[in-house]
């Protein structure tokens, strides 16, 4: 079944009671509905905890004393709010291709707008002096990356700070065997669309080639299952986020067409990851938009 989405004319298709986009502008993998806004909202908690604090750029002065940011690709809007609270002399916008944005409680200093990171932003030339950007892996195809980054510099002031953060996917020291089959599985599907699973690892070369200057990469490495209260939140984060990728399985694997047989699969996989101490790799980038014409 095909829905129009009103708003910006997206096709989105359900799959196994799941909404999912069905446009070529949107690579999108995972579904477009309120229990994926659930997961993400864990998500950012699970990394404000790990991370102790919601983002690594040097702005925080800049934060308190009042500067423009964007959230590019905001989602449900979770770090967008988060932040707005923790700066009220900041502006806080948020774009986002989806509408799942608060309509009601949100600060004063904090607003949404639906748009394509991909394409042109409704924002002028050097309007944001910090631009925030997390988690975009299953989202963006190798020149949506291009593109995304190029229109980013667009909207950026000079001297303004981009903060990119993502996990290397297809590199990760995840799971080693029960974990292999579905790894091999989401890399195909990802590659099937055009989706670089270890975009990290492009990130700094297609960063500096875009334009940016004095780019700074921090790499952490995230346990799953294990270490504690980040292993835990970042499993819990993943065993639902493969919850709702199911139905894109279902295609390249007809056996988990079964609920119970896919999920006893991955709680395998959760005592697998224990076992084996694994971890996953993040990487934070930081740069800036040099102070000469571009």
């Amino acid at each position: 079944m095909q829905i129009q989405d009103t708003n910006e004319k997206h096709t989105q298709v359900l799959e196994n009671g799941r909404m999912y986009y069905a446009n070529e502008k949107i690579a999108y993998i995972l579904p477009h509905d309120i229990d994926e806004c659930v997961r993400l909202e864990k998500q950012h908690y699970g990394l404000k905890y790990y991370f102790q604090g919601n983002f690594n750029a040097p702005v925080k002065k800049q934060l308190e004393e009042g500067i423009t940011v964007l959230d590019a690709g905001c989602g449900p809007g979770y770090w967008t709010l988060d932040m707005a609270k923790d700066y009220p002399n900041s502006k806080f916008r948020g774009v986002d291709v989806s509408d799942f944005f608060p309509k009601k409680y949100k600060p004063d200093n904090c607003e949404f707008v639906i748009g394509n990171i991909t394409e042109t932003l409704p924002y002028e030339d050097d309007t944001f002096d910090y631009i925030h950007q997390r988690m975009l892996l299953l989202g963006l195809t190798s020149s949506s990356w291009d593109k995304c980054l190029k229109e980013l510099l667009r909207v950026l002031k000079p001297g303004g700070y981009i903060e990119i953060i993502d996990t290397d996917y297809k590199n990760s020291a995840f799971l080693k065997k029960k974990k292999k089959k579905k790894k091999n599985t989401v890399s195909e599907m990802l590659e099937s669309r055009d989706i670089p699973a270890d975009i990290p690892l492009q990130l700094e070369e297609r960063i500096l080639r875009t334009g940016y200057v004095n780019l700074v990469e921090t790499r952490s490495f995230l346990p799953l299952n294990h270490g504690g209260e980040a292993g835990k939140l970042m499993w819990q984060d993943y065993y639902h986020g493969y919850l709702n990728v199911r139905p894109l399985m279902i295609k390249d694997n007809p056996e988990w067409n079964d609920p119970q047989t896919y999920d006893l699969f991955i709680q395998k996989c959760a005592i697998e990851a224990n076992s084996n101490k694994t971890s996953l790799n993040w990487h934070i980038f930081c740069a800036q938009k040099t102070l000469s014409s571009i």
